[in-house]
């Protein structure tokens, strides 16, 4: 036997090994390659145990979601869609003062009277609390959106048993 095959022994064709009543389909014969058998070695403890931290296992559990709280939901929304409300604001403040400094709003003005426009200006305050206005406007349509579908996904899931989860509780070993 070299290394890296094993020979494996059959018997002579038509005559049947110990234990079996009927011969096996196809003998083998020839030497069948191993990729390198090198013995499985045992993982050596890694660098988390070894410093002190914890070594977590969990187990797998099944939940069921059957109601979503709507006032957990609204809250939650109100404060998503503000943080997104201020922050384009914000964007277009800052887009708007960069147009406005590079001269790109003037060149704008400029082209559109050359178009047939007389005198068209644009004025940033007014376009900003036009902005400000709907933004507002669309916070709130969002979080009731957000809250009416959360109470049909209620509705829903009253009627099909709740939504089945599956989590990973972890087990922290110290």
């Amino acid at each position: 036997m070299s290394s890296g095959t094993i020979t494996i022994d059959a018997p002579a064709a038509g005559e049947a090994p110990s234990g079996f009543a009927d011969p096996p389909p196809a003998p083998f014969t020839e030497p069948v390659p191993v990729a390198d058998a090198q013995p499985v070695l045992e993982p050596e403890p890694g660098p988390e145990s070894q410093s002190g931290r914890r070594v977590r296992r969990g187990r797998r559990v099944k939940r069921v979601v059957r109601r979503i709280d709507l006032w957990s939901v609204l809250k939650l929304s109100l404060v998503v869609y503000t943080c997104l409300y201020l922050a384009t604001l914000a964007t277009l403040a800052a887009l708007w003062s960069l147009a406005y400094r590079s001269g790109n709003i003037e060149n704008l003005q400029s082209f559109l009277g050359d178009v047939g426009l007389d005198n068209f200006t644009f004025y940033g305050n007014q376009m900003f609390r036009a902005c400000a206005a709907i933004g507002a406007v669309g916070v709130m349509a969002g979080t009731v959106i957000t809250v009416l579908a959360t109470a049909l996904v209620n509705i829903i899931s009253e009627m099909t048993g709740g939504i089945r989860l599956v989590v990973i509780e972890e087990d922290v070993d110290r």
